[in-house]
């Protein structure tokens, strides 16, 4: 607690100093990119005073969540459009939030070198959590830039056996020359959280028996350790011509226009999952195959990859409105699992060949389609066809934007999903490719503060894992429907943002999910004394009842269960956001309504939320 109480002190201290100086946002431009071809993807600069208190990844990934219930725990969004792709290395799917990678990577271009340090903390006196973020990064000349960034978490969580340590580092860079453009990132990611198998005895949240949440007695006295290391690099050349611009009477600047790049991309991962048990537990799983003392299981997936293309660009001739990329991409692999002593190999390689169809410039009309066959290898045969195609139409006084999306894909199952063996799990599967066709729409009324979002998707072979936590691949074709609402409405100074998401699932015993999935968010925003923005409200987060995914430590996956249902309670956050010159901060009560609200507040069976709880943060920049 005096730790806590220091750096709050000194944060304090720091914020003051650094907040008479104008803040320079102009002189800072960002972008993400597709890291495939490294396609600059621009975004604003992160300064908005705005649900600032909205810091913790968990409530940053998605509106509803099945976690553990501690900050830096596995999670699954509820919402299944909201999950991302499979991973071929299935450890990495409940972590995928917390994880440094160039596909989350922000890139800079700064004209004085630009600093961010953010602090948040909050928590009971004994079992608060520490979030530390530092970014630094700045601009050899006009054209280089480097950047790093260091992310620390440490949070014992408020129940027993649930600490998490996190550390992720990245360093970044990007070159933009005439002829010549690079981007480079390496990123190290380490994640280590205790597996306590959730509450033995989940009647303690609805009738407290007087001990402290800390002190409830857990299933499970087990750890996870999971590890991610990227290396990353695209390179393009280009040729083209000069074109004279005429700037006025007197005076006609050459431009460089490109007609044709080449372009090689490199990215190298490294992922690996360890289980551990210092005793190993005979109770809590079903199964135990080894004769040991201790379980130790790791598993560990290399992929390095080679993107070989050619492209003409597409604003080079106003004839031909588009831009055309063919290429060519090799990905070796080499999966691994350790049961104790024993060590099993596999390594494969596949080669596939795609193109794209695009048009990015202008604001009117725009569309990208991409095409792609794996033809040799261990995943020949999966293909992807990907497209979306939008602009934006004027209506009256008001700008409407329209996008659609849709892909077919083929894919080749994980080799985890296939073949694993560990102390407490083995399985051997042969299961057929999984085959999916998605559908989609946004219309949205930016004036409006209105937006609604349609998406469809058929999944055939799906592959799940069933009550035992065991992988099984449904022969059957399930569709999953959702629209997803936004709708603010603004009466002076006062806010109120909703986020209505209605998902519907043809099959929920193999796919279960929330019906409807709410947030809500209410406030008053105003500027005091000229400098100080302030905001002051309440947000609410809530899904229907369902039966929500089981989580087993040992293979670190969501699993169907029909036991309990959860949801049908809310959550409610109040806060409080100021945003003064270089300097951001928030004060919120999280979870309030637990004061008065005695239901079960699980996000998973056995596995609660944290109770109510304040929590603190602060974030200010450097331009100098």
């Amino acid at each position: 607690m005096k730790k806590t109480v220091i750096c709050i002190q000194f944060i304090f201290f720091i914020s003051v100093c650094f907040a008479q100086v104008p803040p320079n946002y102009r002189y800072v431009k960002t972008w993400h990119i597709s890291d495939k071809f490294a396609v600059v993807d621009s975004i604003p600069v992160d300064t908005m005073h705005l649900d600032y208190h909205i810091a913790n990844p968990i409530d940053r990934f998605s509106i509803a969540n099945s976690y553990n219930g501690n900050l830096g725990s596995p999670i699954q969004s509820k919402l299944y459009f909201d999950r991302p792709a499979n991973n071929d290395f299935i450890f990495s799917n409940a972590y995928f939030p917390y994880i440094s990678s160039v596909q989350s990577a922000t890139f800079y271009n700064t004209k004085t070198p630009f600093s961010n340090l953010d602090y948040n903390t909050g928590g009971t006196a004994y079992r608060s959590e520490d979030h530390i973020k530092f970014l630094f990064t700045g601009n050899v000349n006009k054209r280089l830039n480097f950047g790093t960034t260091l992310d620390y978490t440490y949070a014992p969580g408020e129940y027993g056996n649930q600490a998490v340590q996190r550390f992720s580092g990245s360093l970044f860079g990007s070159y933009n020359g005439k002829h010549y453009t690079a981007t480079g990132f390496v990123s190290t990611n380490t994640l280590s959280n205790y597996e306590n198998g959730g509450l033995a005895n989940d009647s303690v949240i609805t009738n407290p028996i007087g001990i402290a949440t800390a002190d409830l007695k857990t299933r499970l006295i087990g750890y996870s350790n999971y590890r991610f290391n990227q290396v990353y690099y695209n390179q393009q050349y280009s040729v083209g011509f000069e074109k004279p611009i005429r700037i006025n009477d007197d005076s006609v600047r050459m431009d460089y226009v490109p007609v044709t790049r080449f372009a090689h991309t490199f990215k190298f991962e490294d992922a690996r999952k360890r289980y551990f048990e210092p005793n190993t537990d005979t109770t809590f799983y079903k199964n135990t195959y080894l004769p040991f003392a201790q379980t130790n299981d790791t598993s560990a997936l290399q992929t390095i990859t080679n993107n070989f293309s050619i492209s003409m660009v597409e604003e080079f001739n106003k004839w031909i409105p588009f831009g055309l990329t063919a290429y060519i991409e090799n990905e070796l692999q080499n999966y691994t699992f350790n049961k104790d002593s024993l060590v099993n190999h596999m390594f494969q390689s596949t080669t596939k060949v795609g193109g794209i169809l695009s048009k990015q410039h202008g604001r009117i009309f725009k569309y990208n389609v991409l095409g792609e066959v794996s033809f040799l290898g261990y995943k020949a045969g999966n293909f992807l066809l990907d497209g979306n195609i939008g602009g934006f139409f004027k209506l009256w006084n008001d700008s409407i934007s329209l996008v659609a999306n849709g892909f077919i894909r083929n894919d080749n199952p994980s080799y985890f999903l296939q073949h694993y063996e560990s102390n407490h799990f083995i399985w051997n599967n042969h299961f057929a490719d999984i085959y999916r066709t998605h559908a989609g729409g946004t219309f949205s009324i930016p004036t409006r503060s209105f937006s609604l979002n349609v998406s469809v998707e058929n999944l055939t072979q799906y592959i799940y894992f069933d009550s035992n936590a065991l992988p099984q691949q449904y022969s059957g074709n399930i569709q999953v429907l959702a629209f997803n609402l936004k709708k603010n409405f603004h009466v002076g100074k006062f806010t109120l943002e909703n986020n209505m998401v209605y998902q519907v699932s043809s099959n929920q015993g193999i796919l279960p999910l929330p019906t409807l999935t709410l947030y809500h968010n209410f406030y008053y925003d105003d500027l005091w004394f000229k400098v100080l923005s302030m905001q002051l409200g309440v947000d609410v987060r809530y899904n229907s009842s369902y039966y929500g995914p089981g989580y087993m430590p040992a293979t670190g996956q969501f699993f169907n269960q029909s036991i309990k249902k959860i949801g049908n309670y809310p959550v409610m956050t109040a806060y409080l956001n100021f945003h003064l010159k270089r300097t951001r901060f928030f004060l919120e009560y999280y979870h309030v309504n637990q004061l008065f609200m005695k239901d079960a507040y699980f996000s998973m069976p056995n596995y609660p939320i944290d109770p109510a709880v304040i929590k603190f943060g602060v974030s200010w920049n450097f331009y100098d």
